[in-house]
C-alpha cells in the first residue's frame, strides 16, 4: 500500500486547481492520496473529476469552512469517513484533520495538516496534546497518521520538536527520510521537515 501526502498551498484561499494536478498525483501510482492545505475552490468538482478519471472514484474531504484550509483523502478503493473528529481547540482546527477507514485494506487514516500557530504557541501544544491522544489510544492497531504536522525535528520543545519523538515513544514508526527537507522558507536557504507520516499496529514502513 502506497499512501502520498501534499501540502498544495491554497493558504485558506480557492485558488484555481491545475486540471493536470490529478494526472501528475497519478504518475506517482499511490493507492491513497492525501491533499492538505486544500481549499474546495470553484474547480473542487472539475478536480474531484479528473481524480476519478485517474483511479480515485473515491474522495472525502473536511466539511467546508470559510476563509480555512481542509484535507481531502482520495482512494483507489472504497473509503469510509471516519469517527475521530478534532476538538474546536480553534476555528482553523477541524476543517484540517480527517479520519478515513480503507475496508479493503483494513486501516485507518487520520490526515493531518497541524496550523502554524507560531504567533500562539497554546494552540499548538493543544493541537498536539490531541494528536498524542489518539496515538495512545490507537497504537496497537493498523493506523496512519500523515500530512503537514508542522513541525521539524530540530525545533525545540517550545515549538514541539519534541512531540515527533513522543509518538515513536508510544510504538509508532515514522517515515522520515535520511535526506532531504519538505518546505523552503520564501526568504533563508534553511529548509525544514515538516511532513510526517506514523504507522502503528502490524504495519511496516517499506
Amino acid at each position: 500500500m502506497k499512501l502520498v501526502a501534499w501540502n498544495v498551498n491554497h493558504r485558506a484561499t480557492g485558488k484555481a486547481i491545475p486540471p493536470t494536478m490529478a494526472e501528475a498525483l497519478s504518475f506517482l501510482e499511490p493507492d491513497v492520496i492525501v491533499l492538505t492545505e486544500y481549499v474546495p475552490s470553484r474547480s473542487h468538482v472539475e478536480f474531484c473529476a479528473a481524480l476519478s478519471l485517474n483511479g480515485f472514484p473515491n474522495f472525502l474531504v473536511t466539511p467546508f469552512t470559510p476563509k480555512e484550509n481542509h484535507v481531502l483523502i482520495a482512494s483507489r478503493t472504497e473509503v469510509w469517513r471516519g469517527d475521530i473528529q478534532a476538538p474546536p481547540i480553534a476555528p482553523s482546527v477541524p476543517s484540517n484533520f480527517l479520519h478515513v477507514h480503507l475496508p479493503d485494506h483494513q486501516v485507518d487514516v487520520l490526515g493531518i495538516r497541524v496550523p502554524d500557530y507560531s504567533k500562539t504557541p497554546p494552540f499548538r501544544h493543544a493541537c498536539w496534546d490531541w494528536i498524542e491522544t489518539i496515538a495512545a489510544t490507537f497504537a496497537g492497531r493498523p493506523f496512519v497518521l500523515i500530512g503537514d504536522l508542522n513541525v521539524d525535528p530540530s525545533y525545540p520543545t517550545s515549538k514541539c520538536g519534541n512531540r515527533l519523538r513522543n509518538l515513536t515513544s508510544l510504538g509508532w514508526q515514522h517515515a522520515l527520510p535520511p535526506e532531504g527537507v519538505s518546505y523552503w522558507p520564501l526568504v533563508g536557504n534553511v529548509g525544514r521537515k515538516l511532513d510526517h507520516a506514523f504507522v502503528s499496529g502490524p504495519l511496516n514502513i517499506v
